[in-house]
């Protein structure tokens, strides 16, 4: 008998209907909804057949339907309140599997989603193992997790890891495993415990369980190079790189100060494969230091791994904590005034960024294109990158290969200074828009402005789809592709940093913020003294003076570290020095501006990564071949006004307003800027 095709399958399962019986119709809706999921990718197909299927018709089958549709709106559309209310529709006398599934959903929203840990243990004790197994071991992991990083109960931990068995579900199992060995290992201090979890993790269940509990094996066995190198190259076999890229630094420091390889050239080869991400800064520092002494050819300029760490790493290492301090410092959170409930009474709500109606058009119209994050190398003044190195003493290197992108917005929506200087056509003065846009543009998670390949395992979970196990499901995997990830997928949320205005001469400084005239524009019926003293409130929640204070200590301190390391004769022959010093500093060096350039208010989301991140992207004509991109994305839900600049042309205002008018998007204003302009 010949096996139909997808489509032929499809066709069939539409024949059915409810004359055929309601069980049969159910059901026959459900595998729809499947081939359309996984067969065809067609979410909303999908959606629409898991809709179709009644409690009434098949309890059971209506249970794995919610089930599915509560992934597809956590997983694919990311409403992470639709996703819960079908959860909730799963009821265990219906599908005791698909309950228990539903459930650890829940209590993974609540944990990773909701920050609500309490019902997110609730939901977790809800699992029970003669329900589903596998849901039941991944709900102990989830809840050891709680009590080790949560609730700080490591005995509480220890008791929920224990109850993970390997035949209910290897994965939960292997990471249980190692965070049994971390706590043997790191809390209650028996190694020999430690090494017997770490050495149940293997390899099949959970390749970074495994590579993680290697490389610990190898830090255990730290007194034994040999042994360690074995533990240590096993965990080079990493998908992480991060994990990789530590052990390939410990395989590098026993080559080289054990002693061991004579001629280095092991030790170099490790050094090679460090590779860099912001959580592995000392990591990746330590091994390019160490490359540019052994290219120098000198091998034995430290005794020791201590001597080393405290004359170079340590530094450069402290430099890096003081610049992330100045960027905390910078980050705009949109809720300066933590009393208020409505964003919209916020002083800073909102950003502009000018630009001109063409790149509007290709925003708004065009496909739409997605806004875009351009590297700092090709800017317009791509010296303002060099104003804090060069009042460091720090020379920078424009061939490294760790670059930055990034996008400029200001505080002041309407500035007539700003609609003269950026974004004309034609060379006509003042014809740029500025387009303002609210707080859901931009992010708030500060390290995301990193590229890091790498997770933090200890706030790793193990949310995976739950896909139903049916038969149709092996006609799926013969008919279709896997559809790879795309690294070219827009980069948003992104944090947003003010920038610091520096003049190196006088060492006057101040930040980037709303000017008093925007408050005047905002609240032109008010009287001068109402707009004066919300002006003064916002200078106050602002906290402008000790910020600045706090930033100048700051830099101070990083100019008094690069001195010491400046001054230290004995490790001028590290070429690369200036280099690492730059790359500590490169969280901050977009944001350092020169003071002439104060008015503008700047504020900007940067990226930072290696050039060969996938996510960068080229222009297709020769004409722009001077540039590099990354998509952001797309902006048309995020803005709040589009202004005019005072000569913008009336073509231009007529598509722009045409736009809004049609689009049915009330929400977006558009305002004809009434700055005078000759």
């Amino acid at each position: 008998m010949t096996e139909l095709t997808i489509d032929q399958e499809i066709e069939q399962l539409k024949k059915i209907t409810r004359q055929d019986g309601a069980h049969k119709y159910a059901l026959a809706q459900y595998e729809l909804a499947l081939i359309y999921q996984l067969g065809k990718n067609k979410i909303e197909q999908a959606e629409y057949y898991y809709q179709l299927v009644e409690q009434n018709d098949n309890p059971r089958v209506y249970a794995d339907a919610q089930l599915q549709l509560g992934q597809i709106y956590q997983f694919d559309k990311g409403y992470i309140e639709h996703a819960e209310h079908y959860y909730q529709l799963v009821e265990k006398n219906d599908n005791h599997q698909a309950y228990a599934d539903a459930q650890l959903l829940v209590g993974q929203i609540y944990q990773y989603h909701k920050n609500n840990i309490e019902q997110a243990e609730h939901y977790y004790q809800l699992v029970e193992k003669n329900d589903n197994p596998q849901a039941y071991a991944v709900s102990q992991y989830q809840l050891g997790q709680i009590y080790q990083y949560h609730k700080n109960n490591i005995e509480q931990a220890e008791h929920y890891y224990q109850l993970v068995e390997k035949n209910d579900n290897p994965q939960a199992y292997a990471v249980s495993q190692y965070q049994l060995g971390q706590i043997y290992q790191y809390h209650k201090n028996n190694i020999e415990q430690a090494e017997h979890y770490y050495q149940l993790v293997e390899k099949n269940d959970d390749l970074k369980a495994y590579t993680r509990a290697q490389f610990n094996l190898g830090i255990i066995h730290s007194d034994d190079p040999q042994l360690a190198s074995k533990y240590y190259l096993q965990a080079c076999d990493s998908n992480e790189a991060w994990v990789a890229s530590l052990a390939n630094l410990e395989l590098g420091n026993i080559a080289y100060f054990s002693k061991i390889d004579l001629d280095l050239q092991t030790a170099k080869y490790y050094y090679q494969k460090v590779t860099y991400a912001s959580l592995l800064f000392e990591a990746y520092i330590t091994a390019q230091v160490m490359l540019a002494l052994l290219n120098s050819g000198h091998n034995h300029l430290f005794e020791n791994i201590e001597e080393y760490n405290d004359q170079v790493i340590d530094p450069i290492n402290k430099i890096r904590e003081l610049t992330v301090d100045i960027q905390k410092q910078l980050l705009v959170d949109f809720k300066l005034d933590k009393t208020l409930s409505e964003q919209q009474q916020q002083f800073e709500r909102s950003v502009a960024h000018y630009t001109k109606p063409g790149v509007l058009f290709n925003l708004l119209k065009n496909e739409p294109s997605d806004f875009r994050l351009n590297v700092v190398d090709f800017m317009n003044d791509p010296t303002e990158n060099q104003l804090l190195s060069n009042w460091l003493g720090i020379k920078s290197d424009t061939n490294n290969d760790i670059k930055s992108f990034l996008a400029s917005f200001s505080f002041n929506h309407n500035s007539l200074n700003q609609f003269r200087l950026y974004g004309n056509e034609n060379n006509i003065v003042g014809s740029s828009v500025s387009i303002v846009f609210d707080q859901q543009f931009f992010g708030s998670d500060a390290d995301r402005s990193i590229n890091n390949d790498s997770i933090n395992f200890l706030n790793q979970n193990l949310t995976t789809k739950l896909t139903a196990n049916t038969d149709i499901l092996n006609k799926v995997e013969k008919d279709t592709e896997i559809v790879k990830d795309n690294d070219t997928t827009p980069l948003h949320p992104l944090s947003l940093f003010r920038c610091v205005y520096f003049d190196p001469e006088t060492n006057y400084i101040s930040i980037a913020k709303r000017n008093l005239y925007s408050f005047y524009l905002e609240h032109k019926s008010c009287d001068p003294e109402v707009i004066n003293s919300k002006w003064q409130k916002y200078l106050d929640l602002l906290d402008e003076e000790n910020k600045i204070s706090d930033i100048r200590k700051l830099l101070k301190e990083i100019r008094k570290q690069i001195k010491k390391l400046k001054n230290n004769k004995r490790i001028q022959v590290i070429s690369n020095l200036d280099q690492l010093i730059s790359l500590a500093l490169m969280p901050i060096s977009c944001l350092i501006k020169h003071a002439a350039f104060e008015d503008e208010d700047e504020c900007r989301i940067i990226y930072i990564t290696h050039i060969a991140d996938e996510k960068i992207q080229a222009p297709h004509d020769y004409a722009s071949a001077n540039s590099l991109f990354i998509n952001y994305a797309k902006i048309e839900e995020y803005i709040d006004k589009i202004y005019l600049g005072p000569q913008c042309q009336p073509y231009h205002r007529l598509w722009i307003t045409n736009h809004v008018r049609k689009s049915n998007n009330n929400s977006i204003k558009v305002i004809q800027s009434e700055m005078p302009l000759r």
